[in-house]
């Protein structure tokens, strides 16, 4: 089996459905144990996301208090994987900034994929990423230069815990699991620069095209 971030041999099982990448440190699900379409989008039906939830637009505030603080509302924006419930989206639009859709179940714009954005929001969809070298390939290209991609997921950095028992890896949607290590390796080759805030949201500003597959092995 081969890391589908860098291309590299996996040989280190970390849990029953787990392999952990020696070259990119990111934590692998084995490609057996996926979720057929249907049952993923049933699995993402599941989600309570209203957009008027204030608990909904808290937890996703990191990124929109970015966003606002770092761009205008003439600046094009992209909420990608915004599922059920796109609060991101709303939160920016209710202070008239210009941010499209997409997801690839809910909202499968694809005109939207044709576009070039000043920032794009990912929040809580990068652990679903089945091919994460194709996504992180993708949105270096939907970005411009200098454009900035916002990203929150859960990023495993505790190494006295189990990672078999730790609570993320719970949900069969996510596929693959995140550390600072990955988001530095994504950096340096998919053409970004990174900032961490915390273990939960990674900003990835873009400073290079990159259009070509990686050969790591």
């Amino acid at each position: 089996m081969k890391c589908s971030l860098c291309n590299s041999s996996l040989n280190h099982k970390v849990s029953p459905d787990f392999y952990k990448c020696g070259k990119c440190n990111a934590y692998i699900k084995e490609l057996s144990t996926f979720l057929d379409s249907a049952k993923e989008q049933e699995r993402y039906l599941t989600h309570n996301n209203d957009v008027y939830d204030p608990r909904y637009r808290k937890f996703t505030s990191p990124i929109s208090q970015r966003i606002l603080s770092n761009f205008q509302p003439h600046h094009l924006g992209l909420d990608f994987g915004c599922g059920t419930g796109p609060v991101i989206a709303k939160v920016l639009q209710e202070k008239n900034y210009q941010i499209l859709l997409y997801d690839p179940f809910f909202q499968p714009i694809n005109e939207n994929l044709e576009k070039k954005y000043d920032y794009i929001a990912c929040c809580e969809v990068a652990e679903h990423f089945h091919d994460p070298q194709e996504e992180f390939l993708r949105l270096n290209q939907l970005l411009k230069l200098d454009g900035k991609l916002y990203i929150m997921t859960q990023m495993f950095e505790n190494q006295d815990q189990n990672f078999s028992d730790w609570y993320y890896i719970q949900d069969p949607t996510h596929v693959v699991i995140y550390t600072f290590k990955s988001f530095e390796f994504i950096a340096e080759n998919f053409g970004f620069q990174v900032e961490f805030e915390g273990t939960r949201l990674i900003v990835l500003k873009k400073i290079r095209d990159f259009s070509k597959q990686l050969k790591i092995c």
